[in-house]
């Protein structure tokens, strides 16, 4: 049994890291993997980063080997611009890391919800057709309130949430998410890495 730890800003993030782990492992090598989480529970990123030492050793402690550290590239609230990814992936890499763990820090652009627009059939999910999938999913601005855009659009209302992530992360193409979003491409080569 193979154990993974995932830290991010909140429980849907995880959950839905979650359900693409296993569909990553389960695909090319059907071995059993054991999965958790840990993130704050208010606080968003300033709190996850605070406390992603603490939830590693804890997941140390709990078997895990490796563990996916998921943040989201934000914008800055005064320019509307990305923040400096090369910046946040410095002080995440500054983050104590236990002896025994195998860390991999995943940064979505502008956050997890963009892989959902590299795929047509996750969007037909959402919008019935209301919208085309994107070459550079990455470069969309605010993915997350786009969906609930697309969704207001079909439905007449929006009924699109992030609680709907990990069910859409059933449906999402994986190798389409690999050739269009590199943050996708690096965890699924970290996850394949790990369970070779």
């Amino acid at each position: 049994m193979i154990a993974i730890g995932i830290i991010s800003e909140d429980e849907t993030d995880c959950a839905t890291v979650r359900v693409l782990v296993r569909r990553i492992i389960d695909a090319p090598s059907g071995r059993g993997v054991a999965i958790k989480s840990r993130y704050p529970s208010s606080g968003g990123c300033g709190k996850l980063r605070r406390d992603a030492a603490k939830y590693m050793k804890d997941l140390e402690r709990t078997g895990c080997t490796s563990v996916i550290l998921v943040h989201d590239l934000d914008r800055d609230p005064a320019t509307s611009e990305l923040n400096d990814e090369a910046a946040l992936r410095g002080k995440l890499a500054a983050i104590d890391v236990p002896r025994r763990i195998h860390r991999h820090i995943c940064i979505p652009i502008e956050e997890i919800e963009a892989w959902f627009w590299s795929d047509q059939d996750v969007l037909d999910l959402v919008g019935k057709g209301h919208a085309k999938a994107s070459g550079a999913p990455h470069a969309i601005r605010q993915p997350k309130e786009a969906l609930r855009r697309l969704s207001a659009q079909a439905h007449y209302k929006p009924v699109y949430s992030t609680n709907e992530n990990p069910r859409l992360a059933e449906a999402l193409n994986l190798s389409r998410c690999a050739e269009r979003c590199p943050a996708f491409r690096e965890l699924r080569l970290f996850v394949l890495q790990t369970c070779a």
